[in-house]
């Protein structure tokens, strides 16, 4: 899939692959979060945008009057817009993207990056024919504080998703039945985990589809995403 982005000249906007690392799984005794394949596949979802200026503000803690004003802007006027109501900032991202028909663009908070200040909305965005930068925007959870969004730090993930491919999914529910033989096998996989566990080592059975023997037992859609950027810029003198 090739997805159309275009940037604003001179906006300082960035248009990146998100990271896996997340400064709390720095600070983990030996960086062991990383270990933990559902979070580390899951980091990677998305291109974040970011900004070239700290973007920093106050909110009053008001919400329910639907007057302006409530957000006070003392850096980084250029990326927000202050006069939304409910607590809400407004994000001016200066990206356009275009896709085809069966493509729209997802918005929503960064995977496992845990911010006390803000929450950006989840948003979805029909791109084949919306023609403006792509909205975005956090509501404000801090009140009364000074709330400081690093300049050059990813803010808010996009990701293309097929809604088609999600529309008229059946969810068909059933008792749960465990084998007679669950049980038996839960307790060897418990045992052989904890005794790897205490000498500081880490499984990998989910990591790598296996079971206790290391016998595969299926197959990962993927394991890493493999999300780029070619910047065109450089190239057609634009």
């Amino acid at each position: 899939m090739i997805i159309k982005a275009e940037i604003e000249k001179d906006s300082g906007v960035k248009l990146e692959p998100l990271s896996i690392k997340r400064d709390w799984m720095e600070k983990v005794s030996g960086a062991h979060a990383y270990n933990c394949f559902p979070v580390s596949l899951t980091n990677g979802l998305g291109w974040g945008i970011s900004f070239p200026e700290d973007i920093v503000f106050i909110w009053d803690g008001i919400d329910t009057d639907q007057g302006e004003g409530h957000i006070k802007i003392l850096s980084g006027e250029k990326y927000v817009n202050e006069n939304r109501r409910s607590a809400t900032l407004s994000l001016n991202t200066y990206v356009k993207f275009t896709t085809n028909k069966d493509t729209t663009m997802l918005t929503m908070p960064i995977p496992n990056l845990f911010l006390d200040t803000v929450i950006p909305y989840t948003i979805l965005i029909s791109t084949s024919f919306y023609s403006h930068p792509l909205p975005a925007a956090l509501k404000v959870i801090k009140p009364n504080v000074e709330i400081i969004l690093p300049a050059n730090k990813p803010i808010i993930s996009v990701i293309p998703i097929s809604l088609k491919n999600i529309n008229d999914t059946e969810m068909h529910i059933y008792n749960l039945e465990y084998p007679e033989d669950y049980q038996l096998k839960n307790k060897t996989y418990g045992e052989v985990s904890q005794e790897l566990n205490q000498k500081g080592e880490w499984t990998n059975f989910y990591r790598n589809a296996t079971n206790e023997k290391k016998e595969s037992i299926g197959k990962h859609e993927i394991k890493s995403f493999k999300l780029k950027t070619f910047d065109k810029r450089k190239t057609d003198g634009k």
